[in-house]
């Protein structure tokens, strides 16, 4: 499952939560036909609870799920689009439609299918995830300049998941990054930082990327001061961990503070990395040994 889909489900599940209306009863029928793989019979159930909902929203949650179904776990890309044109309101329409065609990597069409949409107006959640797969889909044509104008719209919606700003705003940094406008690119890494302090992957990526920056610009300091108060050990995902690690420990190395960063890489050593990771960290230690 690609990072856009992802966002869409957790997007999904922020909107679920908020509606108050939902049939918790059969939604969790729904969850134990999935879990029995009997994903024909739970689209049906949904199908028929959301031609069944007055609001808005209860019928594109109903459908979201039936989606996700078709998408994820039958990938029948026409059913899934099928589910999409059941959904009552315009724009949760075409929102889902460029999901379920971005999904399948249906790209021109899923571009065809928002020209002169007025995305600023749909559903709060819905327009930052329709940016950031539109910033994916001209990402992936090469078009920079519409993938950063599509991210910034992300990073811009008012409503929009921290996941999809979060990654927006990471991505734009790194494509400042690669332009090499420094200034923009601290500017964007810090943004990202500040729309959530959780240790989601995006914000990782971005404080390794910004303690870079930070070095290589003789702000060492600085850089270290990214990692005060990080609990480590709260970072579940070992490489995130390990990446983490090691790049604090550079930065403490840059500002001079030696011993602390040997302590840090021995943390590193210890936090279970891969073997060809531990070589190259103890002949670099070694190295250090030397020069002490």
């Amino acid at each position: 499952m690609n990072r856009i889909a992802t966002i869409a489900i957790i997007v999904f599940f922020a909107q679920l939560g908020t509606a108050s209306a939902l049939d918790y009863t059969q939604l969790n029928a729904v969850k134990l036909l999935r879990s029995e793989k009997r994903f024909d019979e739970a689209i049906q159930k949904l199908e028929a609870m959301a031609a069944q909902a007055a609001d808005a929203d209860e019928n594109f949650h109903y459908l979201e799920i039936a989606i996700e179904i078709a998408t994820g776990s039958l990938k029948n890309a026409d059913r899934a689009l099928a589910l999409a044109d059941k959904v009552k309101d315009p724009a949760r329409q075409d929102y889902a439609n460029l999901r379920v065609l971005s999904e399948f990597k249906r790209n021109d069409e899923a571009l065809a299918r928002v020209r002169d949409k007025k995305i600023d107006e749909w559903p709060a959640r819905c327009r930052g995830s329709a940016h950031a797969i539109l910033a994916d889909i001209y990402r992936l044509r090469g078009d920079d300049a519409s993938a950063q104008e599509h991210r910034l719209n992300a990073i811009a919606s008012p409503g929009a998941e921290a996941v999809v700003r979060g990654n927006a705003a990471t991505d734009a940094a790194q494509l400042y990054l690669k332009q090499g406008d420094t200034r923009k690119a601290e500017e964007m890494f810090r943004q990202a930082l500040d729309i959530s302090p959780a240790y989601y992957a995006w914000r990782n990526t971005s404080v390794i990327a910004l303690s870079r920056l930070l070095i290589q610009t003789q702000r060492a300091k600085e850089a270290v001061k990214l990692f005060e108060g990080m609990d480590f050990s709260k970072v579940e995902n070992a490489n995130a961990r390990g990446l983490l690690l090691e790049a604090f420990a550079r930065a403490l190395l840059a500002a001079g503070k030696k011993i602390k960063a040997v302590e840090t890489f021995d943390t590193l050593l210890q936090s279970g990395i891969p073997d060809t990771w531990k070589d190259r960290i103890n002949k670099e230690l070694e190295q250090m040994a030397e020069n002490f």
